[in-house]
């Protein structure tokens, strides 16, 4: 039987104890990145002194998108989008790529790479923002303050500077404008592109982006042979393969190693970097008054990100009875109800989980869209965006998910090599959770069994059965496996 198709797995937090080399390579890697990322605006501004701002921004992606284009085929992802996703693709190449990288490149045109790189560190409060009315999430009173304190600090970090590293008013406003497209963008991707594969959600939309911006910028830009100077060449090839493909990919296998919270972090610690470089590289003036304020800002900042914790659904009325046992089980309540969706959606494979407060039915989307998946949905199942979407969230939170479910119809209730194929990466299981399996016909439930993940074997095994369930059977409509 298959287990869901969940392509972006994200193993759990590393238990404590992890190898201290683990440790110290995650710790260098995170530091990688926010040296990466804070080496980014100074690239940026050292390409804008020579390059026009669309052309520059365009050619960093030119660079950039065959190393992704050859990591899609090397890990075989696809690189087009899903049927059905052609506005989401518009829209990542609009908004994530094309827009916002051109305002970031132009502002640098008149503000300083360290002032920036704060304006554009502005996504992560923003995101929160956002994040309300689109995701439906609460912020707390602490992350509404942060907000407050940090967007008043900045405004008076750019006055401040006005008559020091910003000369118009229009580059701070670009790079506010940037902020705020690609904090959107974020929230958007958060919603509509959880299923797919980071490579598959950027390539090409970077490589399309890349083209359109370079075609305009020769076009209206009409850069001669004195931009491409030694000084704008190596900063874009810096931009494309350091700060694009590696810090992505950096990034990216941090936040399947580490808890998301502390890999954010990186947006707070990256511009103080970008400020030191500036000051560096570009003799911007830096003083007290400047240091005080940006260091207010970045505390808000953190506020916001730690308490990110804390906006998601509240905990489970104690007053409910709670749906798993003091050994983290289901209840005969919690059971009971997932064998009646169980049977509701027989002869298809039904899926879901449960948490403290109770049992969540899901949708089975191989049922939605048949011909799209491998299997069909008597032997398969696969979460939507939604369900994954709540599901990744609960773990941040207080009411965990504990289990999650999914039936075997006329096929035993076993553990398959497909269901651990797609419960455990490199050795982790993808999320920290039990599986219940449910052996179920078209007129009863048999029973079920409850797996948990033995490191020893590095596979999950049964630690509980409820009611008979069969081992595994061949059901009269296909061999299962």
């Amino acid at each position: 039987m298959s287990a869901p198709e969940i392509e972006a797995r994200r193993p759990a937090a590393a238990p404590p104890g992890r190898p201290r080399r683990q440790t110290v390579l995650l710790a260098v890697s995170f530091t990688a990145v926010v040296l990466i990322w804070g080496s980014t605006w100074i690239a940026i501004k050292l390409a804008v002194a020579d390059l026009p701002p669309l052309t520059a921004s365009g050619l960093r992606f030119v660079v950039a998108a065959p190393v992704f284009i050859a990591a899609c085929r090397a890990l075989r992802n696809p690189l087009r989008y899903p049927s059905g996703m052609g506005w989401f693709f518009a829209f990542m190449v609009a908004c994530y790529f094309t827009v916002p990288f051109f305002l970031f490149n132009y502002g640098e045109l008149y503000v300083s790479s360290g002032l920036a790189s704060i304006c554009v560190s502005s996504v992560s409060i923003l995101m929160i923002v956002f994040s309300v009315p689109i995701l439906r999430t609460r912020i707390t009173a602490a992350q509404a303050g942060a907000v407050l304190v940090a967007f008043a600090a900045l405004g008076a970090l750019i006055a401040h500077s006005q008559g020091v590293a910003v000369t118009n008013v229009v580059g701070v406003a670009a790079l506010l404008g940037a902020a705020v497209i690609h904090a959107l963008a974020y929230i958007m991707i958060k919603k509509h592109g959880g299923r797919m594969p980071t490579l598959t959600l950027n390539t090409l939309p970077m490589a399309v982006g890349g083209v359109l911006l370079t075609g305009l910028g020769l076009l209206v830009e009409r850069p001669g042979a004195d931009a491409f100077t030694t000084r704008s060449v190596g900063a874009t090839i810096y931009l494309g393969v350091v700060a694009s493909a590696i810090g992505f990919a950096v990034y990216f296998w941090l936040i399947q190693r580490m808890d998301t919270v502390l890999v954010s972090f990186a947006f707070v610690l990256f511009p103080i970097i970008a400020q030191f470089l500036a000051v560096l590289v570009e003799g911007a003036s830096f003083g007290w008054v400047d240091l005080v304020l940006t260091l207010v800002i970045l505390g808000a900042f953190g506020v916001t990100q730690w308490n990110q914790r804390k906006v998601l659904p509240p905990p489970a009325n104690p007053a409910v009875a709670p749906a798993v046992d003091d050994d983290g089980r289901p209840t005969e309540a919690a059971l009971a109800e997932v064998y009646r969706h169980v049977l509701a959606r027989y002869p298809a494979e039904a899926c879901g989980f449960v948490r403290a407060s109770g049992v969540t039915d899901c949708v089975n989307v191989i049922e939605d869209r048949p011909g799209i998946y491998e299997r069909e949905s008597r032997t398969g199942y696969a979460f939507g965006v939604d369900d994954l979407r709540e599901l990744e969230d609960s773990f941040d939170g207080d009411d965990p998910v504990r289990v999650i479910y999914h039936s075997h119809p006329d096929a035993g209730a076993y553990f398959s090599d497909e269901d651990h194929r797609f419960a455990v990466y490199e050795g982790t299981p993808v999320y920290p959770v039990r599986h219940l399996v449910v052996d179920t016909s078209r007129d009863e439930v048999l029973g079920s069994r409850l797996f948990d993940f033995d490191p020893g074997l590095g596979r999950y095994t049964a630690i509980a059965t409820f009611g008979a369930p069969r081992e595994k059977t061949v059901p009269p409509h296909a061999e299962q496996e």
